[in-house]
């Protein structure tokens, strides 16, 4: 198998087994019920230019795009519940981009949003990952989709969003740093 999806929950709970440790890129799929949500604080997003998919007889939204040395790896750091959003990992930069990003959207501080955050990924969330050849095939892929798609929670190399909407991320991000 090249490529997969999967619910955030299965991933956990079958222990990453469907993911291999090999270079790639993935898209994190929002239940479409809690996407205008989840974006309020970020005046301006159009909800009209971020992708739709039908999973299981349910509407959900790509918010973010990444890419991996090794998929398993990068699905574990995002997902797996551990002590992520201790002090430490928060102040040292540890804490993945999109868990600072989510406890700042959910309006939690990050050393105290662990909770919250696991339990939002696992009730909304899919997972999708394609394997690639080599890691600068992945990183030619993510330019690619930064340019033409529109994923509101990227924040580096984001072409298709307003820096309105990355600057207002990045104060929600550095306000909920603590």
């Amino acid at each position: 198998m090249n490529e997969g999806i999967e619910s955030v929950a299965k991933l956990i709970k079958e222990n990453f087994k469907f993911v291999a440790k090999r270079s790639g890129v993935y898209t994190w799929w929002f239940r479409e019920s809690c996407v205008a949500d989840l974006l309020a604080p970020l005046k301006g997003v159009d909800m009209d230019k971020i992708q739709p998919k039908t999973i299981e007889d349910e509407e959900y939204r790509a918010l973010y795009f990444g890419i991996a040395t090794s998929c398993r790896q990068r699905a574990i750091w995002h997902m797996r519940p551990s002590p992520h959003h201790n002090d430490s990992s928060v102040r040292s930069g540890r804490l993945s981009t999109l868990r600072q990003t989510l406890s700042a959207l959910l309006g939690k501080n990050m050393t105290k949003a662990e909770k919250a955050v696991n339990d939002f990924i696992g009730k909304n969330c899919y997972w999708q990952w394609e394997y690639t050849a080599t890691r600068e095939e992945a990183e030619d892929r993510e330019q690619h989709e930064l340019r033409t798609n529109y994923y509101p929670l990227n924040i580096q190399g984001n072409k298709t969003v307003s820096p309105d909407i990355i600057g207002t991320l990045k104060g929600l991000r550095k306000k909920y740093k603590n």
